[in-house]
Order: C-alpha cells, then sequence, then structure tokens
C-alpha cells in the first residue's frame, strides 16, 4: 500500500527493522512509535534510535530484508547520509573461496591440518611444547579403535609424533594462520543463523542525534468484521478491526493506523545475489538477460466470525474506540486514539468506527433472477468522507438476536450498497411476462423494405403476503440495455434497476407491471425474399401502396419459383432421354446384325433425338421466363 512519511515520530519503548527482534538487547533510545497495518498486506513502521558515535546493529528475517531494502526511510536532523551494511546473499562461499580450506575442513581439527600441511604450529602436552612444521595427520590402530596421530618436524629436524588426545594443544604458530582461522570461523558465526541477517545502520555524520526510521514489512491483512443492530433510531454499524501482531516484538503504546483501499505492492527481489547473462567465448551466442516478474500481493481479506445474539439490548452496548480518520486519493486511514499494547503473535479485535444509519431493511425482490421469494436486505450508505473496509456483516435485531450474515464490499464516500442477510418465505413473488410487436412504419425505397416496429414487453409482478403482518415489498425491476420503461410514476431511478415499493396486506395480495418498449429498425431486400417472407409483410403492411407492390412482387416470384421448376423438370427429361438413347444405340451395336429388333431401335433412336430437342427448347425457354420475370421484378422496384 502507498503510505504516507509521518512528519513526526513518537517515542515509545522498542525498536523493530523491518518488524524484526533486534541482535542486542534494547536500549532507551531505541523505540517504535506507530504500526499502520494495510489491506495492501504491509506494515509501516515508525521509530527512532540513537545514531552518531556508534551505529545501530539490528537483526533482520531473511524473509524480510527485500521489504526494507525496498522502503527504509531515514529521517535524519542533521542531513546526514545514511548507508546499510549487512552480509551478502552469498558471503560464506565467498569467504572460502579465499581461505585454503573448505567449510568442512574448519570443524574437524583433523581435517584442518590435513589441509594446512607445512604450517608451523607449536604442539603442547603437559607443560612440554614443541615447534615445527606441520607433516599432517595419519591414522593407526589403537586399544580402544583407530587412532588419530599429528606428525610435526621439529625445528632441529626430528620428526615427532602425538596422539589426538584431550591433552594435546595445538596452535598455529604464524599470525597469518591464525587470522585466517579466525575469520572461517567469523565465517561460521555469520552462517549459525540463515534465517536472519545482520545489519549495520549508519551515516557519514558522527555527532550523537536522535533519528526516525520508517519502512515497510511483510504482514498479515487486517480485516473488519461489522456488527449491525437494527434499532428504534435505525441501524447502529460498527466496524470491528481484527489484527495481528508479526512484527517479532511486544507492541507497547504504540499508535495504530488501519489503512484500507486498492492499491499496488510489489514484492521486490534485491536482497539475492543475481548475475546477468554472458556470451561464452569458445561458443558465442545471445544470452537473453532474465528478469523475475513481480509478485502482487492481495488486498483485500474478509473474516468469517459472527458472534451470539445476547440478552441484554443490544443498544446498551455501542461504545468504540475513538479513531482519527483521513482520506487520499488510494486509500483511507484510521488512526486508534487510544495506544495500543498487544505482545507479539497475539491478536485483537476491537470496535474502531460507529455510525448510526437511517433504517434501511428492504424486503427485497430482484426481478428477472426467477426466484420465488423476496430478500431482506440493508440499503447502507457510506455517509463518511472516507472508504469504509470490507468485510463480513453480523445483523441483530434490537432484544430479538441474531437475524443474519452477510458480505460488505469496500464503500466509497457517499456509495451504497445492498447486502442481504436473510430471505422472506412468508411472502411469495411470481413473474408473468408478454410481448407484442407493433408496426410504426413501413417503406419501400430502391426495393429495400424498411421496417420500424415497437417491441413491448409487460412484466407483472404477483406479490402474496405475508398471512400475518403487512409487507412493504421493493421490487427492483432490471435496466435492460435499449429498452425504455414507459412509466416510472413513483418509481427511484437506480444505475441498474427500477425500484417500486408495493405495500401489501397481511394475507393480501398485491401486483406491479412494468412495460418496456424497444425500437427495432429492420432494412431487408426485397428481391431476395422467398414468398413466405413476402407474404409475411405483405399481410403485416398497413400502406396500401406497399401491400399492392408486396403482392405484385410475391406474384412474380410465384412465377419464377413456376418457371424454375418447369426448367428443371425439362433439364432432367433431357437426361433421361439422352440415358435411353445411350443404352438403344449400345444394345445396336453390341448385337450388329439388321433384325426387325435393331431397326425399331434405331426408328426409336431418331424419335428421342426429336424428344430431346423439344425438351432442350423448353428447358430454354422457361429458364428464359424466369429471367424476364425477375427482371420485371427489378422494373417494379424501381423508384418512380
Amino acid at each position: 500500500m502507498s503510505l504516507p512519511v509521518p512528519r513526526r515520530l513518537r517515542r515509545a519503548l522498542i525498536l523493530s527493522l523491518s518488524g524484526l527482534v533486534l541482535a542486542f538487547p534494547l536500549t532507551a533510545e531505541t523505540s517504535i512509535n506507530a504500526v499502520t497495518l494495510s489491506t495492501a498486506g504491509l506494515a509501516m513502521i515508525e521509530a527512532e534510535g540513537q545514531l552518531g558515535v556508534e551505529p545501530m546493529r539490528l537483526s533482520v528475517a531473511r524473509g524480510d530484508i527485500d521489504d526494507f531494502l525496498k522502503s527504509l526511510w531515514v529521517l535524519d536532523p542533521a542531513g546526514g547520509v545514511p548507508y546499510v551494511t549487512m552480509t551478502g546473499p552469498g558471503s560464506f562461499e565467498d569467504a572460502f573461496a579465499h581461505f585454503p580450506f573448505g567449510p568442512e575442513d574448519v570443524t574437524d581439527p583433523v581435517r584442518l591440518f590435513g589441509t594446512m600441511v607445512g604450517a608451523p604450529l607449536v604442539v603442547e602436552r603437559r607443560g612440554e611444547s614443541w615447534q615445527g612444521l606441520n607433516m599432517g595427520v595419519t591414522q593407526r590402530p589403537g586399544e580402544h579403535g583407530t587412532i588419530n596421530v599429528l606428525n610435526l618436524q621439529g625445528d632441529d629436524g626430528v620428526m615427532h609424533s602425538f596422539v589426538m588426545d584431550d591433552a594435546l594443544g595445538v596452535r598455529f604458530a604464524e599470525a597469518a594462520d591464525q587470522a585466517t582461522l579466525t575469520e572461517a570461523l567469523r565465517a561460521w558465526r555469520g552462517a549459525a543463523n540463515p534465517r536472519r541477517i545482520e545489519l549495520t545502520l549508519d551515516s557519514d555524520n558522527q555527532t550523537p542525534r536522535e533519528v526516525g526510521l520508517v519502512y515497510l514489512q511483510n504482514a498479515p491483512l487486517w480485516r473488519t468484521a461489522w456488527r449491525a443492530v437494527d434499532t428504534p433510531e435505525g441501524i447502529r454499524l460498527i466496524g470491528w478491526a481484527v489484527v495481528e501482531n508479526t512484527t517479532g516484538i511486544d507492541w507497547q503504546d504504540v499508535r495504530l493506523t488501519l489503512a484500507t483501499g486498492s492499491v499496488r505492492a510489489i514484492e521486490a527481489q534485491l536482497y539475492a545475489r543475481t548475475y546477468a547473462h554472458r556470451e561464452l567465448a569458445i561458443e558465442p551466442q545471445a544470452a537473453p538477460i532474465v528478469a523475475a516478474a513481480p509478485l502482487y500481493r492481495g488486498a483485500i481479506g474478509a473474516m468469517a466470525e459472527a458472534a451470539g445474539a445476547p440478552s441484554i439490548a443490544m443498544q446498551d452496548s455501542m461504545a468504540s474506540v475513538q479513531v482519527t480518520a483521513d482520506d487520499g486519493d488510494s486509500f483511507s486511514r484510521f488512526t486508534l486514539d487510544t495506544p495500543v499494547t498487544l505482545p507479539a503473535g497475539q491478536m485483537m479485535s476491537v470496535p474502531f468506527l460507529s455510525e448510526l444509519l437511517p433504517d434501511a431493511r428492504l424486503v427485497l425482490y430482484r426481478g428477472g433472477q426467477g426466484d420465488l421469494n423476496p430478500v431482506i436486505a440493508l440499503s447502507l450508505e457510506n455517509p463518511l468522507p472516507l472508504r469504509l473496509p470490507a468485510g463480513v456483516l453480523t445483523l441483530y435485531e434490537d432484544g430479538r438476536g441474531h437475524a443474519g450474515d452477510a458480505m460488505i464490499p469496500e464503500l466509497a464516500p457517499g456509495a451504497t450498497e445492498v447486502v442481504d442477510f436473510a430471505r422472506d418465505t412468508a411472502v411469495e413473488v411470481r413473474e408473468e411476462s408478454t410481448n407484442t410487436e407493433t408496426l410504426r412504419e413501413m417503406r419501400i425505397v430502391d426495393g429495400i423494405l424498411t421496417v420500424t416496429e415497437d417491441l413491448e414487453r409487460r412484466v407483472t409482478y404477483r406479490i402474496e403476503g405475508a398471512p400475518d403482518a403487512e409487507r412493504e415489498v421493493t421490487i427492483d425491476h432490471p435496466r435492460n440495455p435499449g429498452w425504455n420503461v414507459s412509466s416510472t410514476t413513483g418509481a427511484e431511478e437506480r444505475p441498474d434497476a427500477w425500484r417500486w415499493v408495493v405495500p401489501v396486506g397481511a394475507g393480501e395480495r398485491a401486483s406491479l407491471t412494468v412495460t418496456e418498449r424497444q425500437p427495432r429498425l429492420r432494412r431487408m431486400g426485397v428481391i431476395d425474399m422467398d414468398l413466405n417472407t413476402l407474404a409475411y409483410w405483405e399481410g403485416r403492411a398497413e400502406d396500401a401502396q406497399v401491400k399492392e407492390l408486396l403482392a405484385q412482387v410475391g406474384q412474380l416470384r410465384r412465377q419464377i419459383l413456376e418457371a424454375e421448376n418447369e426448367q428443371r423438370r425439362q433439364a432432367g427429361e433431357v437426361q433421361t432421354l439422352e440415358r435411353e438413347q445411350q443404352r438403344l444405340v449400345s444394345l445396336i451395336v453390341q448385337l450388329g446384325d439388321d433384325s426387325q429388333a435393331n431397326r425399331e431401335r434405331r426408328a426409336r433412336v431418331d424419335a428421342i433425338d426429336g424428344a430431346i430437342t423439344e425438351a432442350q427448347a423448353a428447358s430454354e425457354a422457361a429458364a428464359q421466363s424466369a429471367v424476364e420475370l425477375r427482371a420485371q421484378i427489378s422494373a417494379l422496384l424501381q423508384p418512380r
């Protein structure tokens, strides 16, 4: 979450950098003053401490170092240039890259002396000492198993062997070797806790002074659990904040701020060691630079707890802590006026906001969803000039107890949200819908039939009231794009619906009819219409000229259909005759004689020639007739 840097920081008791425990005892010069928890999953810590002669030394969890490096802001009244130093992610491996031994050798004297052959040593046993050069360690069998033996070439050239037991003391004679071993052990010390990173905060100004720190750390989402009590004066809405202290330290009189909004929070990768890919000298090739995609944390959390209803009057317990609130472009803040004390690892739920809203209970039926019963809902309007956080809402009826649960989204200033918490099964609503089409105008221009219609839809809501009590049933009729409600008398215009309130007596029935209209314009080419379409529009036409023209076009289209059918029939006859003629010719050739049967077949072949000629002529005449009829339709549709 985008969080503002405070103008001043107040003193409390404990300093945490990135919200983590210090690696040394706390002093009076270090303190956390304030914590801001946001719905972006971050905590902003405001702290102050002493800087000057000695730097601040801190210990940070490995999982939070990136947020610390991303966000640290040092408020230094002396204007010094701050800097932070720490062990790098590969410092342990880097250290041993320059030593003559590996990490495993440091923790095993036998392996250590094996890697430091030739190093000057001082060996001591029971008050005697020898100096010489390390010749390594050998093993030999002993009474109780294998024995490690350190071999030394003395300064006088004599070789000595020492059993490595508790009485043997060995040290490097040269300061450089001792320093190397010391550095290796310190590297081990730095890697002893891989889950923490040691930090040093310093500046170029050595004057002792008090500086402020602001930084972010990862934190669980703070959540809101709303309580709503339906009282005679209205709906008493109380927001309870559910927070958790995961900073690793106790909060003592900390100024706690709760921020809500939908803003971007990026998880940076600043501490991990990253190398650029480079071309290889042997096999040159382009290697792309790989960058990790940023990770985004969620911005909204919800809590699904609901409390039981007490037996006392609900309005008798409506207090909440006082808060100071302000709103920005992307988030709102609620700062608790009472300092908070909360041990590390503990959770807290505290009422931080209380508002009395007008009684906005609704028996609401949403049209178009096919439900039988309306819902019992609350219409909540945010009266404050800042955002109300999202959360679960538990509704109580004053003196009666739990009435249901609902979910509230984040509400901007002035925003209204209807939330359902129960279903009124005593009331039934049934929808009946009828559709009609009314022709307003029909005209033909340049062969195009233009039809202007009014589509009308009537939706009737038939309400059967509760048998034992009267109701005011709110009907939300959905607003459909392109449709206009013919009468909105007594209706409330909403972004997604028209709303009517219908009173229904006990055991009685009521109804509400909503009429919607939608103009529709259709354009169709007359010359391409089939007979059924022409007959449909001829039957609906009210203009005599349009009706007559459609009738003439319909008559011509029927003639065209008859001509096309005749053309297809004659073409089929030609094919039949040609097949018969081909069969006879094949048979004549096969027999090859001058019999009476063959002479009759030859006569039949000649007769078929004449029939084919007549059928072809009839087919061509029918096709020509269809062309002429289409030309008549085109001429009929030309502008006059």
